[in-house]
């Protein structure tokens, strides 16, 4: 699981983000995983586009509570193997 790839804005679009994900994959890779997946809010556009770039899918989504709220986070997945 891929997990809290949270950038300060006055250092996004510097490639961090970038840099993060390979090195997740990396390790993934790495430890002889297949796929690698994450949990995204629905509406964190901005996020979604981002992981969609790097080839995530989503295959599911569950519901969270914050404070009285809830609300739902896409589940999406990558393959790391070539089928």
């Amino acid at each position: 699981e891929v997990e809290r790839i949270y950038i300060r804005k006055a250092f996004q679009h510097q490639g961090l983000g970038n840099q993060f994900m390979q090195q997740a994959i990396q390790i993934a890779k790495a430890n002889h995983k297949h796929k690698v997946w994450l949990g995204v809010w629905e509406h964190n556009e901005p996020a979604k586009d981002f992981y969609a770039k790097w080839g995530f899918e989503q295959f599911s989504a569950h519901d969270f509570v914050m404070g009285d709220d809830r609300q739902t986070d896409l589940l999406m997945i990558k393959s790391l193997t070539q089928d």
